[in-house]
C-alpha cells in the first residue's frame, strides 16, 4: 500500500514539476521577449526624437507607447526623467545603470523589488543618453504561483488516490491470505471444523482445496486417534480392576509374605495405581476430544478443598486466605478442580521435593490458588511446553519409573479450560516454582 501511494506521488509529482518549470520557462521568455521588442522600439523612437530641435524628454516619455505594468525611464544630458514621480535610477539595479549608461551596452536583468519581480531592460542612445523601461512580472508570478498551487493540489490528490486505491488493492490481495490466517488460528485453537471457500477466488481455489483437504485428513485422523486412545482406555479397565482386586487380595495377606515379596507387592501396587492414574488421564482426554466433556457445578469452598489435598498428600502447608472472610467460595466442578490441584501438589510432591506454600485469595471476580515448591524450577524455554500433553520437560530422560508420562499439566489447563479458568507458571524466590490458578467468580 505504502508502494503504490509513493508511487503514485512520484509519478504526478515529477510531472508536476516538468509542468510547472517548462511553463515557467514559457512564459518568461514570451514576457522578455515582448519587453525586448517593445523596449527596442521605444529606444528607436526616443533616439529619433531626440535626435530634433529642443527635443522635450518629459513629453518624450509621454508619447511612447508602454504597457501599464512597465515604466519607462530616460537618462538625458545627465538628468533622469520617468513617467512617474517614482520612476528613476532607484528603481533599477545599479550594475543595469553601469552597464548601459556607462559603457554603451544593451542589457537585461531581472531583480526584486518591494518583494516583486521586475524586468529591467536599458538601450543606450547616442550622446551618452540611455532609454530604460522596467516591467513587473507580478502578474506572471501570480500566474505562476496559482499554477504552482494547482499542481500540487493535483499531486496531492492523485497521493490521496493512489493511498484509497492502494488500501482497497491490498486489502482485496491479501483477503485470502488472511483467510487461510484466521483458519489455520482457528484450527490451531482446536476447531477442526474452518475450511476455506474454495469458489471465492479462482486464483486461489487449488490453494484453498488443498487446505482443505488437509485439514480434512487432520480432522480424521485426530478424531480416529481420539477414538482409538478412547477404546483403548476402556479395554483396559477391565484387566485393571482384575490386577487390583488381586493386588487388595494380596494386601489382604500381606502378613503370610516374606519381606522380598512384601516388597514386591509394594511395587506392585505402586505400578497398578499408576497405570490406574493413566488410564483415567487418558479417558479424560479422549472426552475433552470427543467433545463431550461435561461440568458438574456446585459451591466449593476453596481454600478447605486446598487444605484437605494437602493433608491427603502429607504435606505440612498451612493454606494462606487472603480474603475478607478466611476463604473464597466459587461455583465450579468439584472434581475438575480437585484433580488440577491435585496435580500440581502431587507433581511438587514427586518431581520438586515438596509443596512449601499455598495461598487462596480473592481477587476481584477471580479466586487465584497459588501452589509453591522448592523443585529446581523449570527452564524459560519450557514454561508453556509443560502444559502440553505428553510434554515432560529437559528432566523427562532422567525420570524415575514412577515418573508420569506428561499428561497431568496438560487435564490441568484441560480442566481448568472448560470451566473459564487458568494456569500458568512463574519463579518463586528465590528459587523453585509458582503454578498459578485462576478460577472465574468467588466472593469472600
Amino acid at each position: 500500500m505504502i508502494s503504490f501511494a509513493l508511487l503514485g506521488l512520484a509519478v504526478p509529482a515529477g510531472l508536476s514539476m516538468f509542468t510547472y518549470y517548462w511553463a515557467r520557462n514559457y512564459l518568461l521568455d514570451q514576457r522578455l521577449s515582448s519587453a525586448l521588442h517593445q523596449t527596442q522600439t521605444n529606444a528607436n523612437l526616443a533616439r529619433t526624437l531626440l535626435g530634433g530641435s529642443s527635443p522635450d524628454p518629459a513629453q518624450l516619455l509621454d508619447s511612447l507607447a508602454s504597457p501599464s505594468t512597465s515604466e519607462p525611464v530616460l537618462y538625458y544630458e545627465r538628468h533622469w526623467y520617468g513617467s512617474s514621480a517614482a520612476a528613476g535610477p532607484d528603481t533599477m539595479p545599479a550594475p543595469l545603470i553601469k552597464v548601459v549608461a556607462s559603457e554603451h551596452q544593451a542589457a537585461r536583468q531581472l531583480y526584486d523589488r518591494n518583494r516583486n519581480k521586475e524586468l529591467a531592460i536599458g538601450i543606450p542612445l547616442p550622446g551618452g543618453s540611455a532609454y530604460f523601461q522596467v516591467f513587473s512580472l507580478a502578474d506572471l508570478t501570480s500566474t505562476l504561483a496559482t499554477l504552482r498551487d494547482a499542481l500540487v493540489g493535483g499531486s496531492l490528490l492523485a497521493f490521496a488516490v493512489s493511498l484509497a486505491l492502494g488500501s482497497w488493492a491490498t486489502r482485496r490481495v491479501l483477503k485470502p491470505v488472511r483467510d487461510i490466517g484466521q483458519a489455520a488460528a482457528s484450527i490451531a485453537a482446536g476447531r477442526l471444523d474452518a475450511r476455506l471457500d474454495a469458489e471465492g477466488d479462482a486464483e486461489l481455489a487449488e490453494l484453498a482445496t488443498g487446505f482443505n483437504t488437509m485439514v480434512s485428513s487432520l480432522q480424521d485422523r485426530l478424531e480416529r486417534d481420539a477414538r482409538f486412545a478412547s477404546d483403548v482406555s476402556h479395554e483396559l479397565r477391565s484387566p485393571l480392576t482384575t490386577l487390583n482386586s488381586a493386588v487388595q487380595i494380596m494386601q489382604n495377606r500381606r502378613h503370610e509374605l516374606s519381606s522380598r515379596s512384601a516388597r514386591a507387592l509394594d511395587l506392585l501396587t505402586a505400578e497398578v495405581e499408576r497405570f490406574q492414574r493413566l488410564v483415567e488421564d487418558l479417558l479424560e482426554i479422549s472426552r475433552y476430544d470427543a467433545g463431550v466433556a461435561q461440568l458438574d457445578l456446585e459451591p466449593v469452598d476453596v481454600a478447605a478443598l486446598v487444605e484437605r489435598l494437602l493433608v491427603e498428600s502429607g504435606q505440612p502447608v498451612t493454606v494462606q486466605a487472603r480474603s475478607r472472610a478466611g476463604g473464597a467460595t466459587v461455583v465450579a466442578d468439584r472434581r475438575r478442580l480437585e484433580h488440577a490441584v491435585g496435580n500440581l501438589i502431587r507433581n511438587a510432591v514427586v518431581h520438586a521435593g515438596g509443596v512449601t506454600g499455598a495461598c487462596v485469595a480473592y481477587d476481584g471476580d477471580e479466586t487465584v490458588i497459588t501452589i509453591e515448591d522448592r523443585g529446581p524450577g523449570i527452564d524459560a524455554e519450557d514454561r508453556e511446553a509443560v502444559f502440553e500433553r505428553f510434554a515432560r520437560g529437559r528432566a523427562a530422560g532422567r525420570r524415575s519409573s514412577g515418573g508420569g508420562v506428561g499428561l497431568g499439566l496438560a487435564l490441568v489447563r484441560e480442566h481448568l479450560c472448560l470451566q473459564g479458568g487458568t494456569v500458568h507458571f512463574e519463579p518463586a524466590d528465590p528459587c523453585g516454582s509458582r503454578f498459578v490458578v485462576t478460577i472465574p467468580g468467588g466472593r469472600p
